[in-house]
């Protein structure tokens, strides 16, 4: 396995095609980064680790499909993005809302009517837009927050955990608690004024 913590992200995923300890030492690399991407969206009706499964799955998507052309990373990235957010939107879509609520009445439906499993393809200028607006929405964060809190901000939406950052920024654990805790507030009453 020493030998496959050596290769390259672009040498892993071409590998991993054929090579199921490549696949795994790849999946491990952007797990981290999965969780922070994750952690930036809320599922209705469900929970935290159902949009790290679907990141993963983007992740997955990503592997197979890469040609070798483009960095991974930056594919990799653009992926897991895009099939959060596909699940995010599926989980609020109007008509999706009996879905929340629903009572299997069989098991083992086939594969190729899961749309997950297909795969979809996002329209580019509702990335785009999405995209600005994300960016836009961070600016006013950033002009929101104090400078400490801003830097532990982009230390949770990396992925660290409470002991990760209080190492990092050389505090306690309850310091970065209540760092965040001030955070979301800030971020709830941005969203309550329409970020004004």
């Amino acid at each position: 396995m020493e030998e496959y913590a050596l290769l390259s992200d672009e040498k892993l995923a071409t590998t991993a095609k054929t090579d199921c300890r490549a696949l795994e030492t790849l999946i491990g690399r952007y797990k981290k980064a999965v969780r922070g991407l994750a952690r930036q969206y809320f599922l209705t009706g469900g929970e935290k680790d159902d949009l790290v499964q679907e990141g993963t799955i983007g992740l997955f998507k990503a592997i197979t499909a890469y040609d070798g052309v483009s960095p991974f990373r930056n594919y990799a990235f653009a992926c897991i993005k895009s099939t959060i957010i596909s699940a995010v939107r599926k989980s609020t879509s109007y008509k999706n809302k009996p879905l929340l609520y629903y009572i299997p009445i069989c098991v083992g439906e086939e594969d190729d009517k899961n749309p997950l499993i297909k795969g979809e393809i996002s329209d580019p200028e509702e990335e785009y837009i999405n995209s600005e607006s994300a960016k836009e929405f961070m600016r006013r964060v950033k002009a929101l927050l104090s400078r400490y809190e801003y830097e532990i901000l982009t230390l949770y939406l990396d992925g660290y955990s409470y002991l990760d950052i209080a190492a990092e920024k050389g505090k306690n654990e309850k310091s970065v608690d209540n760092a965040v805790q001030r955070i979301r507030r800030k971020i709830a009453q941005l969203k309550t004024d329409g970020g004004k």
